[in-house]
């Protein structure tokens, strides 16, 4: 049996801070109050600096007060979490991820070949994604049974923002894909966006790629503004042609483009397009890293780190393990060839940082499910700005607040301010000296509800 986390607001104490007897209050204007933290250090997802020992109160899934210890009363009765010593941050959003991935490619397969394990897969990464942090994830392109799954999966993991299939453009000479929703002319393609609007989606995936034809202008717009008609956004997946694709996606108006692809164009009037439009870019960088870099400079057995290797199934570690290998075999091969993965990923974030300059709003999302990428880590991806240069303020808005905006929904998420949904983590650790404290998450706080993250699993001690 699968152990079900437990939603229910109680008394945590991971600090022994007392709150001073002049915080309490009993008036009827806070009797709707739930939840207090108290304590530690805040990062807040918007000032551009954290505060020490700040007080925020919850009222059922909302946040209704943040302030300092001093000034924030606590009504009597209210169940209090003292985070003293810990850092409080907004829950991330995984701006890019595939709940239907294992991180083993083409090997996902052997462990989905059935709806059951499909399901049981889905459910899996959705935990592991909590666990590790975050509390909403944008599903960008799967099976309807992601869809179908909905309550399913934010009862045990996120807040769920769904594409369901990707729209592709249909090339008679090929075959069509599980994954992929084919259409042919502007008629079409705005009749298949009804048709996923019908059945749930929370935004539209489009494809840009090199294995299929690229959409006319009239076929992308029409895709686009059918979305936006229903208040849905439009990702872009985009690779080769670069250039040609991604101007097409910014003359149509997509609100997001993922991957590296505007990296590549070294074209900054198109990085300016996209910075006027407030079109923003979840360049994925962290799989350069996870599969050309890591591979080449650790052990197989040692790729995946506490808390999630004691979190995966042995099997899973194992075909991992064998990916990894599979992976050290290609880049060696390539690095013979001149190929340099360390230079890649140097000037990959040479560009991310001229696109930043020019304006162009980043949001992250590690393209979490695919190679060697398995679900509970996000904070790798966080740890690799970091490295990379990025201030972890910074690093933190791209996952958190910009996520929110990734989403469309950045009036609900994405910072701690009063108003906002209830979605916050404590780490245990200071991020600002140690980006990888942000792998010890000790606590979620998912739409006003406590998960607290077993002892032993969130931290290695």
């Amino acid at each position: 049996m699968r152990t079900r986390l437990l939603f229910t607001v109680t008394l945590l104490v991971l600090g022994g801070l007392p709150l001073p007897e002049r915080l309490r209050a009993n008036d009827e204007a806070e009797a709707e109050i739930t939840l207090a933290l108290v304590g530690g250090w805040l990062i807040d997802g918007n000032t551009p600096v954290p505060f020490e020992n700040p007080v925020i109160l919850i009222a059922g899934n909302k946040i209704k007060a943040v302030g300092r210890v001093g000034r924030v009363r606590i009504p009597t009765g209210v169940h209090v979490i003292d985070v003293q010593g810990k850092f409080i941050l907004p829950g991330f959003i995984d701006a890019h991820a595939h709940l239907e991935g294992l991180g083993l490619g083409e090997r996902d397969a052997e462990f989905t070949d059935t709806p059951e394990k499909l399901r049981h897969v889905i459910l899996q990464n959705a935990r592991l994604d909590l666990l590790s942090g975050v509390t909403s994830l944008r599903d960008c392109g799967s099976s309807e049974l992601v869809l179908k799954l909905r309550e399913q999966i934010e009862a045990e993991g996120p807040r769920l923002f769904a594409s369901g299939p990707q729209l592709v453009k249909r090339d008679p000479t090929l075959p069509s894909l599980p994954l992929f929703l084919e259409y042919e002319g502007a008629k079409d393609a705005r009749r298949k966006v009804r048709e996923q609007i019908a059945k749930g989606i929370d935004f539209v995936k489009v494809r840009l790629t090199r294995q299929r034809p690229l959409p006319t202008l009239e076929e992308l717009l029409a895709i686009v503004n059918e979305a936006h008609r229903a208040g849905l956004k439009v990702a872009a997946h985009v690779d080769a042609p670069h250039d040609e694709a991604v101007r097409l996606a910014v003359m149509a108006g997509v609100d997001t483009i993922e991957h590296m692809a505007p990296l590549r164009t070294y074209d900054d009037r198109l990085l300016l397009e996209m910075a006027r439009r407030n079109i923003l870019l979840v360049p994925t960088l962290y799989q350069i890293q996870a599969q050309r870099v890591n591979p080449l400079e650790g052990k197989d057995e040692d790729l995946i780190e506490p808390p999630l290797h004691n979190r995966l199934p042995a099997e899973i570690l194992q075909a991992l393990a064998q990916r990894a290998a599979l992976w050290r075999r290609h880049v060696l091969e390539w690095r013979a060839r001149g190929y340099d993965p360390k230079r890649a990923l140097r000037e990959a974030f040479r560009s991310l940082t001229r696109a930043r300059l020019l304006g162009v709003k980043v949001a992250l999302g590690p393209d979490t499910g695919s190679d060697l990428i398995p679900h509970g880590r996000f904070y790798k991806e966080l740890v690799l700005y970091v490295n990379m240069g990025i201030p972890l303020i910074e690093v933190i808005q791209m996952a958190t607040r910009l996520g929110a905006e990734a989403l469309g929904r950045e009036k609900e998420v994405g910072t701690i301010e009063p108003g906002k949904l209830a979605d916050l983590i404590v780490v245990d650790g200071d991020p600002l000296l140690d980006p990888e404290a942000l792998r010890h998450v000790v606590l979620v706080i998912k739409d006003g509800q406590v998960i607290e993250v077993p002892r032993n699993e969130a931290k290695n001690r």
